[in-house]
Formats: C-alpha cells, sequence, structure tokens
C-alpha cells in the first residue's frame, strides 16, 4: 500500500449542520427584504431563489438518476457490438441505501447489458455498509459482470469489500484481464487497482489486432498511458464535482491531478479515449447539482 489506512473522519453531519445554518441565514435574509420593503425586496427574491436551489441539490436531483449513452467503434469495420453497463461511486453507507440500488438494478436491467462493470467506491468509509448494495446480485449480463476497487475501498478492511462484491456475482478483475468473446470476435478487457491505496499493474496489451479496454476507478490513470495501449478507459471519482454552476464548472477542485480536464463525459488524454461517469452516490456532502447520479451506457463495436 502507498498510504496510511487510516480511516478518515466523515465529515457528513458537519455538512449537513452548514447545509441547515446557510439555509435558516437564507430565509432569515429572505423575511428582512420582503419586510424592508423597497430595494431591499430584491435581496428577499435572491434569498428565496437560492434557497430553491439549495433545495433542489438537496431533495430532487440526487434521486433523479439518468442513463448517458455511448457508441464507441474500436475497429474501423466493427462486425459485432457489446452493450456495456458502467457504474461507480455507489457510496453506500451515508445518503445511498438498499432501495436506491434496488431502483439501479431495475434500471440497468431494463438495458438489457452484455456485459456488466463495476468501478468502485462501493462505501463511504465503513466496510459494513456494503451489504446496502446487494440488489445488484439481481443483475444479469451474458458476458460477464466484473469490478475493480475505488480509494474509499481501501479506509477500511478492503479484503472484506472485495470478497462481498464477488459473493453477489461479479468477478474480481483488479490487475487482471479477461477475454470477452462475442460472434467470433473478442475484446480483451483489464482491471487495474486504486492508485491512491492499491498497486495497479501496468496496462498489458496482448495484441494491437484484438481490441482493448481498461477499467479503473482513478482517471489520473491517464498520465501513465501511452497512445495506442488501450482503445478505451472507464473510470469514476470524480462525481463531476457534485455541485456545478454554468460557465463555471465544478464548486470545489476534481480530485485528481488532470483536474477539470477529467471532470465528466469523454475525453481523450495522452491520445487515449476515456469516458468519466458521475457516479451513483455522495459521501460527506449530499448535494447535486447539475450533476446528475448516471448509469453509464457503452457500446462498443469490435
Amino acid at each position: 500500500m502507498s498510504l496510511d489506512l487510516q480511516r478518515p473522519r466523515s465529515l457528513k453531519k458537519s455538512f449537513d449542520a452548514l447545509l441547515v445554518l446557510i439555509a435558516v441565514l437564507g430565509f432569515g435574509l429572505a423575511y428582512y427584504g420582503f419586510l424592508a420593503g423597497g430595494a431591499w425586496r430584491v435581496l428577499g427574491w435572491a434569498m428565496l431563489v437560492c434557497e430553491g436551489i439549495l433545495a433542489y441539490g438537496v431533495f430532487i436531483e440526487p434521486k433523479r438518476l439518468e442513463v448517458k449513452r455511448y457508441r464507441l467503434a474500436s475497429v474501423k469495420e466493427p462486425s459485432e457490438w457489446i452493450k456495456i453497463v458502467f457504474l461507480s461511486d455507489f457510496h453506500a453507507g451515508d445518503f445511498r441505501f438498499r432501495d436506491w440500488f434496488a431502483r439501479i438494478a431495475r434500471e440497468v436491467q431494463a438495458l438489457k447489458p452484455d456485459l456488466v462493470l463495476l468501478g468502485g467506491d462501493y462505501v463511504c468509509y465503513e466496510a459494513k455498509t456494503v451489504v446496502e448494495i446487494e440488489p445488484l446480485k439481481d443483475l444479469s449480463a451474458p458476458l460477464g459482470k466484473y469490478f475493480v476497487m475505488g480509494n474509499h475501498d481501501y479506509f477500511e478492511a478492503p479484503e472484506k469489500i472485495s470478497a462481498y462484491v464477488n459473493s453477489l456475482g461479479y468477478v474480481d478483475l483488479t490487475n487482471k484481464t479477461a477475454v470477452i468473446k462475442r460472434g467470433g470476435k473478442k475484446l480483451e478487457l483489464q482491471g487495474l487497482d486504486d492508485p491512491w491505496y492499491g498497486s495497479p499493474m501496468t496496462v498489458k496489451r496482448s495484441s494491437k489486432e484484438m481490441p482493448h479496454l481498461t477499467l479503473a476507478h482513478e482517471p489520473d490513470m491517464l498520465l501513465d498511458f501511452k497512445e495506442g495501449e488501450t482503445d478505451l478507459v472507464l473510470v469514476g471519482h470524480t462525481h463531476s464535482g457534485q455541485v456545478r454552476f454554468p460557465f463555471i464548472g465544478s464548486l470545489r477542485p476534481i480530485p485528481a491531478k488532470l483536474g477539470r480536464k477529467v471532470e465528466h463525459g469523454e475525453v481523450r488524454i495522452n491520445g487515449v479515449s476515456c469516458i468519466v461517469g458521475n457516479g451513483l452516490g455522495e459521501c460527506d456532502a449530499r448535494p447535486r447539482l447539475l450533476a446528475r447520479p448516471q448509469i453509464v451506457l457503452v457500446e462498443v463495436g469490435i
């Protein structure tokens, strides 16, 4: 392990207290503005708008699950297409529980995926909360279900978290490879360990002729990649900043050396294509704004 694995203190209560304080101050200023009248009414209306945005970010957007779709050909003339569902950043334990993951399972199954890939961060801090993702066991995918670990999964008993996800029917692909076969065509799938707390292996492509896909958690992996080493990387980790504003982007720094280059969506770093998912859960702070929880659906042509 490259870093101290002491479990950090959750900031959930601190952030919740701050939200309550902001709400109280906002309503207080709005009341004063309308009471004072005149130009102060502008302040009152501004505070009400801010309160509305806060309420939307806390109570509405976190429930607005979306499916983000991509279609990419890994060869010039693909004869087969593989429908891949990528899920990441579950963060069970702070704000996300079994009913949420049951909803995700229903949504994913309706997409009829060929392959399901999990990109880590199954918990926030406590290993015991991983049981909340139990509904994901019901997902079926004819070409397999695989997972890797995220940085939050290493804070407490990572071996137990890995074993539990495996017990749900998912194959641990951490620092391993698998060959996916479809209609006489092959896709090489490689999973990498988390770079913050784990020990990721070097990308190893068996053949330039065989399409290659990399499953990882953290987008800074791309700093070590060279063009041609893989055709596509699937990652999460950033939550798209979780709270964003138009023209500004994320209010907080993106937790990666690549920063805003890997906020979300389809990006290209060092000549390598990458899809960064928004994730499905939140840790510490509960609001989402312009960063809806996301199921990523990628159709890959081979």
